[in-house]
């Protein structure tokens, strides 16, 4: 995994399932309740698994997490709970609304929702953002915009101190 700090916020390549999963586990210990993230990418880039990531960090059940492109919202309960929505299939931000997002920007809980760039306007102004952008078939070019103290102690945990000893000789 490499991880660099620019103006914008971290930019972060992931090599594989298993830095998408070490991601999760790291948002899900800076992420506090009532924070709502917008998740947006092309279809298969990895949103669904990085939110499966960061609610089994959370204690989540991993058999209740799914895809919700047909429910909508699922609603996971663990160390703090988790609502999460998928609007790839809403037309409109108006649809968007009408499912009562607001209600649970301050529910005390994490909201996740996947493909926000289609409803950016109904997002709280305080949302954070994560693009995930497919390399190729294993490797992600992750862009994630939050505040700078939650983006330094996520890039304190991503990244290894220097001091850590090196592998091989």
């Amino acid at each position: 995994m490499n991880v660099a700090r620019d103006e914008d916020g971290l930019r972060i390549e992931l090599d594989g399932e298993a830095e998408t999963d070490a991601l999760g586990r790291a948002l899900a210990a800076v992420l506090a309740p009532d924070t709502v993230v917008g998740l947006v990418g092309p279809l298969g880039a990895g949103k669904t698994r990085l939110v499966r990531a960061i609610a089994e960090a959370l204690d989540v059940d991993p058999l209740a997490i799914a895809s919700p492109t047909f429910v909508l919202i699922h609603e996971y309960e663990g160390a703090i709970p988790i609502y999460h929505f998928d609007v790839y299939r809403l037309t409109s931000t108006a649809a968007f609304d009408d499912l009562g997002p607001a209600d649970y920007w301050t529910a005390g809980g994490i909201c996740l929702v996947e493909w926000a760039d289609r409803v950016a306007a109904a997002l709280p102004p305080d949302a954070w953002w994560i693009t995930i952008e497919p390399v190729d078939p294993a490797r992600r070019a992750v862009r994630l915009a939050a505040p700078d103290d939650a983006l330094e102690r996520l890039a304190n945990l991503l990244t290894p101190p220097s001091d850590a000893p090196k592998d091989g000789p």
